[in-house]
């Protein structure tokens, strides 16, 4: 069985997948209507005045880590009968989802980018709730990938 890098990584799926991701995030962004919201939207308007393709640079740069991330548990998927990699993902979605958070956490503190860095520490209260939002049409669309 190849790994979930192979896969997904490779330079046919790598740019299509960034782009549906890209469409994830900023659809998810577009529906935000509370306070906290708001200030995500504040806070990414602030670092895309200095960089309009801020989100697909930031997922093109973060898909390789938050795959590795999946690794662990695309292995274990692979050694059980479940034939849906999107259903075994929400069933393990706590795992997941905390692995995917400490990817970005280890991302973020590697940043030479102050404004980014400082944007991201005063989110990063929410990140968990941003990603447990994102994740069952992360894993959806991750799991098409697969086919």
């Amino acid at each position: 069985m190849s790994t979930l890098a192979e896969i997904l990584l490779a330079p046919h799926r790598k740019e299509a997948l960034t782009a549906d991701c890209v469409r994830i995030v900023e659809h998810h962004l577009n529906s935000l209507r509370s306070l906290r919201g708001l200030a995500l939207k504040a806070g990414l308007a602030v670092l895309k005045a200095t960089r309009p393709d801020l989100i697909p640079r930031a997922i093109n740069r973060l898909l390789p880590d938050l795959v590795e991330a999946l690794e662990p548990l695309y292995a274990r998927f692979g050694q059980t009968s479940d034939r849906d990699f999107s259903l075994f993902l929400r069933k393990n979605a706590d795992e997941a989802i905390e692995a995917l958070r400490r990817k970005i956490d280890g991302r973020a503190a590697e940043s030479s980018n102050e404004a980014a860095k400082s944007t991201y520490r005063k989110l990063r209260s929410t990140l968990h709730e941003e990603i447990e939002t994102l994740f069952p049409e992360l894993s959806k669309t991750l799991s098409g990938y697969l086919n």
